[in-house]
């Protein structure tokens, strides 16, 4: 069903409830690369009966963390509720409104926005306070729910929550406590982010849900972007794109008049027919319309919703319930030669076209063969007949069509049996790469010989090797989750990239070399792009990826690099990036790989 959207939507039921409202001073903020984040941040006085009040959204923003409590302003100032002013952010939303439980008294504050999604607010499920957590770690217990809020988790991890709450407005900013800073689950009865990838330490609060990313020492301490949450649930299907408030903006000037924009929005109800289709039992999912017969097709895995296929137009879901998956957590995921879909997870490896038809493979079904049901990266195919796939702990495995091989560090000379990825060599016919907890090692594989990369052989930075790739002049590029990048042509001659250098974060989850010889690396802090010699970086507030945390890379035919994210996908097509979340109709946000190929029908 078409939401009716613009002019048809706007009703009279609400208005300003203001006289004159006057410009006394005013930021305006521009996120570099964006072209849809230009908004003001103004101090406005503004007229009410006999008073004229000071709005002050300039000073509120500044004093309590600016950028990097808030973000850029997703909106200008405007009227969504008769008689107040609504400004939205990235990480948050602030009211101008009358408080009547204060003497009716106006006041500028942050609104609730976790409580939006987790506190009862607006039809939200109420999770509550989560009880029965203590933190014995000094700090300061704040609120009704005596949680604390410590530089250090319940478990002892050093998070630096304190100090970035102090630091960036206190209770002001972000409400008080609702947990205390713990190891996310999403378990039942726990206060969490169902999208949310678990084990990540996070701290709830009534405004705003701290996450600790240890691997960015420059940003340890990370907000969601709430801000940006609560507009997409309250104008949904991008609905809030067709009202002026949401659109860029121009610089006001101190003195000039102002007129907020007053939005009456409700979402239109869905037709019964629309709603038993949108919710269906799960033994009997809803019928996908097919994908276009051909052209190419962007598969990107996720870690709850299996595997999801984009043609240029539309998504479709191919999840345990559509395809041979037996799982939703896809780790991995390759488009063969053949055409041919290959998803690794954590219930063996699968093999489906479009339709979702295909085979399993996991440890019972190959008689063992195969090396562990957890398969984390695939590499191959492309140019051969033989699959290889890598397990945590549980080195590799290679699989020619007809047996399976296992390789681990007790039966061949892989110097760990931990593989983060295996990887085919650009430029070679059996060339290939693992990256492991102990150095990285290149195989020939028509040779049968070893060669080795580690601190006690090479300049190189770490051997907490998170990925390998090759450029186009045969240099090697290698990720680490610790140390950023390392690059060398010559081993005697070696260069390292890190955070100082313009990477986004030290934590390398993979590399690609895109067709132009651009090196494109993925971090925990957005992606960033070596070309000419410099590093450029996009992430969420410079060029609005749809998550920071980018996990995996691929190139289309056309040229556009796409990143798999936790926040949903991300689309580069050489001067914007244009995101896809949930919004513009992805199941779930959650991507954790992602490949470009012509699929098969069936």
């Amino acid at each position: 069903m078409a939401l009716a959207l613009g002019p048809v939507s706007l009703t009279a039921q609400v208005t300003s409830g203001f006289g004159p409202i006057t410009v006394l001073n005013n930021t305006f903020l521009s996120a570099p690369g964006n072209p849809e984040l230009q908004h003001n941040i103004p101090q406005l006085s503004v007229s009410l009966g006999a008073e004229t009040l000071t709005a002050d959204f300039q000073e509120f923003f500044e004093r309590t963390g600016g950028l990097q409590r808030w973000g850029f302003p997703t909106s200008e100032v405007h009227v969504e509720e008769t008689g107040t002013l609504t400004q939205y952010y990235q990480r948050g939303v602030v009211d101008f409104h009358r408080r009547p439980d204060l003497g009716d008294i106006y006041v500028l504050e942050r609104r609730l926005t976790w409580d939006y999604f987790g506190g009862g607010q607006g039809g939200s499920p109420d999770l509550g306070a989560e009880q029965g957590t203590v933190n014995n770690n000094t700090g300061e217990q704040l609120g009704p729910w005596n949680h604390k809020v410590s530089n250090f988790s319940v478990g002892g991890v050093r998070t630096g929550f304190l100090d970035f709450f102090h630091a960036f407005g206190g209770v002001q900013a972000f409400g008080f406590p609702k947990t205390e800073a713990r190891r996310d689950t999403n378990a039942p009865g726990t206060v969490h982010i169902p999208a949310a990838t678990p084990e990540f330490i996070r701290q709830y609060f009534q405004a705003a849900v701290m996450e600790h990313h240890p691997q960015n020492p420059e940003a340890p301490v990370q907000l969601r972007l709430l801000g940006d949450d609560l507009r997409d649930q309250k104008y949904p299907a991008r609905a809030w794109a067709n009202f002026g408030a949401f659109r860029a903006a121009v610089a006001l000037t101190a003195g000039q008049a102002f007129t907020p924009s007053v939005i009456d929005f409700t979402p239109p109800s869905p037709s019964p027919t629309a709603t038993a289709a949108a919710t269906p039992s799960p033994a009997s999912p809803t019928a996908l319309e097919p994908l276009r017969a051909t052209g190419e097709v962007i598969v990107v895995g996720t870690t709850d919703g299996g595997v999801l296929l984009y043609d240029g137009a539309n998504w479709r879901q191919l999840d345990k319930d559509r395809s041979v998956l037996t799982t939703n957590r896809v780790q991995a995921v390759l488009v063969d030669r053949d055409g041919q879909i290959w998803a690794g997870t954590d219930a063996g490896l699968f093999r489906f076209n479009r339709n979702g038809d295909g085979a399993v493979f996991d440890q019972a079904s190959t008689n063992n063969g195969i090396g562990s049901g957890n398969v984390s990266s695939l590499a191959g195919r492309q140019v051969g007949d033989v699959l290889w796939m890598s397990h945590p702990r549980q080195g590799a495995s290679r699989f020619d069509g007809h047996t399976w091989e296992r390789v681990r560090s007790d039966n061949t000379q892989l110097p760990n049996s931990d593989v983060r990825q295996v990887r085919a060599v650009t430029g070679t016919e059996g060339g290939l790469s693992f990256a492991t907890a102990n150095g990285a090692a290149l195989y020939d594989e028509d040779a049968n010989t070893w060669f080795f990369y580690n601190t006690d052989t090479s300049a190189i930075a770490s051997n907490d090797i998170t990925t390998v790739e090759a450029d186009a002049d045969g240099a090697l590029w290698f990720g680490t989750g610790n140390a950023g990048v390392s690059r060398t042509l010559n081993p005697l001659a070696w260069d390292h990239f890190a955070t100082g250098d313009g990477l986004a974060s030290n934590n390398v989850r993979d590399i690609l070399v895109a067709s132009d010889g651009t090196v494109w690396i993925a971090t925990a802090g957005g992606v960033s792009w070596f070309r000419n010699n410099e590093l450029s970086t996009a992430n969420v507030v410079n060029a609005g990826l749809p998550s920071n945390s980018a996990r995996a890379l691929a190139e289309d035919s056309q040229g556009h690099i796409w990143v798999a994210t936790d926040g949903g996908v991300g689309r580069f097509d050489g001067s914007t990036w244009t995101a896809f979340t949930t919004v513009q109709g992805l199941p779930t946000n959650s991507a954790s790989s992602i490949a470009a190929g012509v699929v098969v029908t069936s």
